[in-house]
C-alpha cells in the first residue's frame, strides 16, 4: 500500500506535528550515544588501550584464563556502559519531560541498577558458554557456541515472565472480570493453553501502553498492561489481544528463535572465518584468548547489523500475518484500527514515518499502512 495520493486524516497530521520535538529529542540523544560509543572504539583501538586493558587481567588473574576473559571483557563493558549512562539519563529526561515517564528518579536508578546486575549475571554465563566451547570443543567451537546461545534465548524466553519481567513490573493474575473471560475464550477457541491473565503494572512508570504472549510452555502468560485496559474499550483490548493471539496460532515465537538461530550460525561461521583467516595473524593474537574472543566479538555486532535487517523484514511479516488474522478470522478489524490509532497516540508513535527510518529500524509496518489496511480490506 502507497502512501501517495492519500487524504490522510487531519488528526494523524496533527499528531506527527506535535511530537517532533519529542522524537527529534530522542533521535539527537540516540546519535550522540553512538557517536560518543565510536569515540571511545576509536580511542581503545588506535591507543592501545584495549591491549593495555588485557595486559592487566591477565596480570591480575595469571593463573585463571577464565577469569582473565571475564575480567578483561568486563572491563571493556563497564567502560561502555560508563560513556552510555549520560545518555540513557538524557532518554530519561526526555520521557519524563513529555510525560510519557511518571518514574521518579530513585525508581529509575532502581530499575538502572536491577538491569546491570541482571546484565553482569547473565553476561558472565555468556562469557563463560563463550570461553568454554572455544577451548574445549576444537574447531567447530563456534557452531557449538551457536548452539548453546539458541539454547539460552528458549531458556530466557521460558524464564521472562515468572523471573525476569517480575523483577521490574508488577505482574499478577487479573482480577475476574468479563474482560478476561473474553480473553481466556478466545485462547480455548484456538486451543492455545493458557490458565491466566496477568496484569501488567505499566502505570507505576509509564503512560505508554501495551499487551503480549510470554513464555513457553508451563510458563506461558497473558500479560495486560493497566495503561491500555484501563484506557481503552473491552472491545479494543480484546482486538489487541487478538493480534497477539494471530502470533500463538501461527507459532510466531519458535519462527522468530528459529530465523535468532540461523543469524546466530552465520554470524558466527563469518566471524570465526574472518578471525582465523586475517585477523588472528595480522593483530598478533594467536596467543591471547581473551583479545580473540574480543574480536570475534566484534566481527558479528558487524555482521548481525544487514542480518538484522532480514529479521526487521521478517518481523513486519509476521505482524502484518497477525493483523489478517485478528481482522478475518476473528472479525476484530474495527476496534483493531482504533486502538491501533490510540495507542499511536498514546504512545507517542508517528503515524507517517520516514520510508527510509521504517524499513532501517520498525519492526512492525508504520501505523498508517496498519491502519488503513485495516480499515480499507476488512471494512
Amino acid at each position: 500500500m502507497s502512501r501517495t495520493h492519500q487524504t490522510w486524516p487531519e488528526k494523524w497530521l496533527e499528531h506527527d506535528r506535535s511530537i517532533r520535538p519529542y522524537l527529534w529529542s530522542h533521535r539527537v540523544v540516540g546519535w550522540s550515544g553512538k557517536l560518543a560509543s565510536l569515540a571511545l572504539f576509536l580511542f581503545l583501538v588506535f591507543d592501545r588501550r584495549w591491549i593495555a586493558i588485557h595486559e592487566w587481567s591477565t596480570q591480575f588473574a595469571s593463573h585463571n584464563s577464565l577469569l582473565q576473559v571475564l575480567l578483561y571483557i568486563g572491563a571493556l563493558g563497564v567502560l561502555s556502559q560508563l560513556i552510555g549512562l549520560p545518555f540513557q539519563f538524557a532518554s530519561y529526561k526526555i520521557e519524563r519531560h513529555f510525560k510519557l515517564s511518571k518514574q521518579s528518579l530513585r525508581s529509575w536508578i532502581g530499575d538502572l541498577l536491577k538491569g546491570l546486575v541482571l546484565g553482569v549475571v547473565i553476561g558472565a554465563l555468556i562469557l563463560t558458554a563463550l570461553y568454554s566451547c572455544y577451548v574445549y570443543s576444537g574447531a567447530l567451537w563456534w557452531l557449538y557456541t551457536a548452539l548453546t546461545f539458541m539454547g539460552f534465548s528458549v531458556l530466557l524466553a521460558q524464564l521472562a515472565p515468572v523471573l525476569l519481567i517480575p523483577i521490574f513490573y508488577k505482574l499478577e493474575p487479573l482480577e475476574n472480570s468479563p474482560l478476561k473471560e473474553r480473553l481466556l475464550a478466545l485462547c480455548t477457541r484456538f486451543q492455545i493453553p493458557v490458565k491466566e491473565v496477568y496484569h501488567l503494572g505499566l502505570g507505576e512508570k509509564t503512560e505508554k501502553g501495551n499487551a503480549a504472549f510470554v513464555g513457553i510452555g508451563r510458563t506461558k502468560r497473558i500479560i495486560i498492561g493497566d495503561t491500555l485496559y484501563q484506557k481503552h474499550s473491552a472491545d479494543e483490548v480484546e482486538a489487541v489481544f487478538a493480534h497477539e493471539l494471530g502470533h500463538q496460532v501461527h507459532n510466531d515465537l519458535w519462527k522468530n528463535i528459529g530465523l535468532s538461530g540461523i543469524s546466530v550460525v552465520i554470524g558466527f561461521a563469518l566471524s570465526n572465518f574472518l578471525l582465523e583467516s586475517y585477523a588472528q595473524e595480522s593483530l598478533g593474537l594467536r596467543n591471547s584468548t581473551g583479545l580473540k574472543l574480543v574480536v570475534f566479538l566484534f566481527f558479528v555486532s558487524l555482521i548481525q547489523i544487514p542480518l538484522g535487517q532480514v529479521q526487521l523484514l521478517f518481523s513486519r511479516w509476521r505482524e502484518r500475518t497477525a493483523d489478517h488474522f485478528a481482522a478475518s478470522t476473528v472479525k476484530v478489524s474495527s476496534p483493531l484500527a482504533d486502538s491501533l490509532e490510540r495507542l499511536t497516540i498514546q504512545n507517542k508513535g508517528q503515524f507517517l514515518p520516514n520510508p527510509v527510518i521504517e524499513f532501517l529500524t520498525y519492526s512492525h509496518p508504520a501505523p498508517w499502512r496498519r491502519i488503513s489496511r485495516l480499515r480499507t480490506e476488512f471494512s
